[in-house]
């Protein structure tokens, strides 16, 4: 019969004493980073916290802002306030914020705009990448092309070949540079002859849409829902791959002939870049609570916009890369700033 033979791990009492000195070390380490980041925001927030839409009232990211502020106002037992701060594609709102004291109080609230303006902007007051940080992205949701209903055309179709017949006639309008670089995206994969009319909010474009003062908007559905629902807009496509359940009878713009044509807009939140990431995260955890209430839901969905409320980290390797896809199709179409 063959001898088992047992195996005798020999222990060296120094090397016992040094590991429980290094797990008691760990512990308490662990224990002042908690009390840390307890104590960066115990006493957060201590006054009114402030967001910045740094477009026209009335446009789909001030009407997303002002709901958000509704929600965070019980959940933070502060006062949210939304401040209008409008002009140059966004920039003079966010520069505002990429100024203002890190100390969790002060936010902006940007379209995806806000990647696109380093390489279409000349002599930026701030480093888009680094004099801010994402915070997280509060809803996503498709754009949509919307003309008079006073113009003949009643479909995306039927709008192309007007803007063939009479070529340089035409125009499309624009809040910024994301809905900027959606006309421009329309009318080069068309190949169409269209001035590019900027202004600086949702709300003062449709306005002229409506007259017929600018014969096309690109904008968010819930900047242009009530004029479509009043019959003063005609809808034509949406950006989306899919249709969009808030205004389910409107064709995509790929159904509507225009060819690989997809992409949405986010409503995110960025706030001064040396904010403690403890108090990000708050933020975060306060937004995504909010955002995810059915109430919220509810009116994003009938605005066609969906909640995300990502975490901060994840939201921050999203920035990297829409930043480089939406830069790098500014540049093959060439897109111009104002």
């Amino acid at each position: 019969m063959k001898k088992s033979t047992k195996h005798v791990e020999l222990v060296n009492p120094e090397q016992t004493k040094l590991a429980a000195v290094l797990a008691v070390g760990l512990v308490c380490a662990g224990l002042g980073l908690s009390a840390t980041v307890q104590a960066q925001t115990a006493d957060w927030p201590t006054k009114p916290v402030r967001i910045i839409v740094p477009y026209s009232p009335g446009g789909g990211t001030d009407i997303i802002s002002r709901r958000l502020a509704q929600g965070l106002g019980p959940v933070l037992k502060q006062n949210v306030i939304v401040e209008n701060k409008p002009g140059a594609n966004g920039i003079i709102g966010t520069d505002l914020v990429a100024k203002s004291e890190p100390d969790g109080h002060t936010y902006v609230v940007v379209v995806s705009t806000h990647l696109i303006n380093p390489i279409v902007t000349k002599n930026m007051p701030y480093d888009t990448f680094k004099d801010l940080i994402g915070v997280t992205v509060v809803a996503d949701s498709p754009l949509i092309f919307v003309t008079s209903s006073q113009f003949p055309a009643k479909t995306m179709e039927e709008f192309t070949k007007a803007m063939r017949a009479k070529t340089g006639t035409y125009s499309y309008g624009s809040s910024e540079n994301m809905t900027k670089l959606v006309g421009a995206m329309y009318a080069n994969a068309e190949k169409l002859d269209m001035v590019s009319v900027s202004y600086k909010g949702g709300a003062p474009l449709m306005t002229d849409v409506v007259s017929g003062v600018t014969t096309v908007g690109i904008t968010s559905i819930l900047t242009a829902r009530n004029f479509m629902d009043s019959g003063r807009l005609t809808p034509l496509a949406v950006t989306s791959a899919q249709r969009s359940a808030a205004v389910p009878n409107v064709p995509t713009m790929q159904e509507a002939g225009v060819k690989d044509f997809e992409i949405t807009q986010s409503y995110a939140m960025y706030a001064p870049s040396k904010t403690p990431k403890a108090i990000l995260n708050a933020m975060q955890k306060a937004v995504h609570q909010v955002a995810m209430s059915p109430d919220m839901k509810a009116a994003l969905a009938d605005q066609a916009a969906w909640p995300v409320a990502q975490p901060v980290d994840e939201f921050n390797e999203r920035i990297k890369k829409e930043a480089a896809f939406l830069q790098d199709l500014a540049k093959r179409i060439n897109l111009q700033g104002d």
